[in-house]
């Protein structure tokens, strides 16, 4: 796990590094934004277009809060704020103007992050104490491909909706669980750990707000939340439900096909996984003339036919 540590500040530095080869570069047809000495009138921004609608590429520092089955039962929040289940990710993110709107951004980009949970703390502040407890960290990759819609011209605040697919490398879990014995109401606590992986299809839905700052440069700060589509075996963030194959013990944790109970004897329900993302985003953004060109005839022809 600690050589996973430093991707973020290694994708920080390569950003950084990468630069000032963008702001250099003169073959392509590339015009910087720089800011009116005008206010608007409307809105009071030094600019008279939306210059977010544009190029742009960003580095992302985020804190992440992880939500799903080894920290709850089904009820987000439950038991209150759980700071074991906080981790970091960096994200670098490619934004491509899109020539057919004046409001929106394709967004792609890559996050590295880590994903921790653990109730233990929270089952024994209970009223009935639990012992069936969970814990997991792990290191994820995630592509993603998105929309940003700036909804107001000449302002920063905007929407985001993605697709995304994380792959979870779970690098240490520890799930106790009890197992039923055949033919009687005989329960015995019992705990399996390792290491697993998984992967998840999920949806991306945020807001945020972009600042200008000299020239080209933005920051910005965005609030995230991340979901995943499914909770099964192998296809899931934290290792629960967790197949026999996975683990040394060949139990089948979670499923209601499983041997898995909770100290009640009731099979337990599921959850998918997901993070609420807080984000610190530092961008530089560019526009090529020919799809400003292509984008300015667009909205020429519709004013044409208003």
């Amino acid at each position: 796990m600690k050589n996973f540590r430093h991707i973020p500040l290694l994708l920080l530095g390569l950003f950084l590094l990468g630069s000032p080869a963008l702001m250099a570069a003169k073959k392509e047809p590339v015009r910087r934004v720089v800011w009116n000495d005008k206010q608007s009138k409307r809105t009071g921004l030094y600019t008279t277009s939306n210059y977010f609608i544009s190029n742009g590429v960003s580095f992302a520092a985020n804190a992440m809060y992880y939500f799903g089955d080894v920290d709850n039962e089904g009820v987000m929040f439950s038991g209150g704020f759980n700071t074991n289940n906080l981790s970091y990710g960096g994200s670098f993110i490619f934004g491509s103007l899109m020539p057919v709107s004046r409001h929106c951004n394709m967004r792609y980009s890559l996050m590295v992050g880590s994903l921790s949970g653990n109730n233990k703390t929270k089952f024994e502040k209970l009223a009935e104490p639990r012992d069936d407890f969970r814990k997991f960290r792990s290191v994820i990759l995630q592509p993603a491909v998105g929309v940003e819609c700036y909804p107001f011209s000449n302002a920063g605040f905007y929407v985001y909706g993605g697709i995304a697919l994380a792959v979870s490398f779970i690098t240490n879990y520890e799930f106790y669980y009890y197992a039923r014995h055949e033919g009687t109401s005989q329960k015995t606590r019992e705990m399996i750990s390792g290491k697993t992986f998984g992967f998840l299809p999920m949806v991306q839905v945020g807001i945020g707000y972009t600042w200008q700052l000299p020239e080209s440069w933005t920051i910005g700060v965005e609030l995230m939340l991340q979901e995943g589509l499914v909770d099964t075996k192998y296809m899931n963030l934290d290792g629960w439900p967790m197949a026999g194959s996975q683990n040394s013990a060949g139990v089948d944790l979670g499923q209601s096909w499983g041997t898995y109970i909770n100290r009640y004897g009731h099979k337990d329900i599921h959850w998918n996984d997901g993070w609420f993302q807080l984000g610190i985003t530092v961008s530089y953004r560019w526009r090529n003339c020919e799809r400003c060109r292509i984008l300015n005839n667009y909205n020429n022809i519709r004013a044409r036919r208003r």
